[in-house]
């Protein structure tokens, strides 16, 4: 799918969301899911995790583009996806493209798809299906607000303990200062390219950025590169913001995460859930 003329605001009702463009990395492979298929198409309460991520997006005021990034031999098979559940008279644009061999190229290759009127992008991982809308419009408004970087992040609950290779425990962590980070991550369009274009080049930067980019599996390491796009542009010299995050933004990783986010897509459609069974 081509991507579709530059968006015009509608006069009735123009909103600050009218230039917002929405990344969708949907090329991982997610192996420790062990589906046999990319995550991004796993099933989640009889649709695939994009579907979800569509039809969220998709209900954002104001409209805007949305770019899905997937792997190069899934693409036909997404847009038929886009075009099974778009509707006329949506105010979202939704192209799809290709992703690279590690995640920082395929959010690269979203923005590059993005228009050029485009100037807050929203980066968002498909392995977190039930991200409400609310908390995507909480990150717009808060980049727009402060022209910064905002992710969503949610308080550490549990004890951490620092351990050894041997398993040994060497000491607790003050998890006061902590906070787990989720998606969608919003940047300011301009800086968040330039960010990834430093990455791209192999520019050092503090941290190491220069030492390489994320491994094949997506999951970088101190020394590898960055793991979120949030600390690409921090290493890039960038100020980086947190809002209030949303216990539905829970991440499929393992066969365990599938049972909770059957659970919390019931719960957020308002059925009753056992949770002892």
């Amino acid at each position: 799918m081509t991507a579709a003329p530059d968006f015009v605001p509608p006069r009735s009702a123009p909103h600050a969301l009218s230039t917002l463009g929405v990344v969708l990395v949907a090329a991982g492979r997610g192996e420790r899911l062990g589906a046999g298929r990319p995550k991004a198409f796993v099933e989640l309460g009889g649709r695939t995790l994009i579907e979800h991520c569509l039809a969220t997006v998709s209900a954002l005021a104001g409209g805007g583009h949305l770019v899905v990034v997937v792997p190069a031999a899934l693409a036909p098979d997404t847009l038929d996806i886009v075009a099974a559940v778009s509707h006329s008279g949506s105010a979202w644009d939704v192209s799809v493209t290709p992703g690279g061999r590690e995640r920082h190229e395929s959010v690269r290759f979203g923005i590059d798809a993005l228009p050029g009127h485009v100037d807050v992008v929203l980066v968002h991982d498909a392995a977190r299906p039930l991200a409400p809308a609310a908390l995507f419009e909480r990150v717009a408004a808060e980049v727009r607000r402060t022209g910064d970087a905002v992710i969503p992040a949610l308080p550490v609950a549990d004890t951490l303990k620092r351990v050894g290779p041997d398993g040994v425990v060497h000491e607790t962590v003050d998890r006061s200062p902590l906070v787990a980070v989720q998606t969608p991550q919003g940047f300011p369009r301009l800086g968040l390219a330039a960010a990834h274009d430093r990455l791209g080049s192999g520019e050092n930067s503090p941290g190491g950025l220069g030492s390489g980019g994320l491994n094949p599996g997506g999951r970088g390491t101190a020394s590898s590169g960055p793991t979120d796009d949030a600390e690409v542009v921090q290493r890039a010299g960038g100020t980086v913001r947190t809002v209030a995050g949303d216990m539905f933004a829970h991440k499929l990783t393992t066969p365990g995460d599938l049972a909770l986010l059957e659970a919390l897509l019931s719960a957020q459609s308002g059925d009753t859930i056992d949770l002892t069974s």
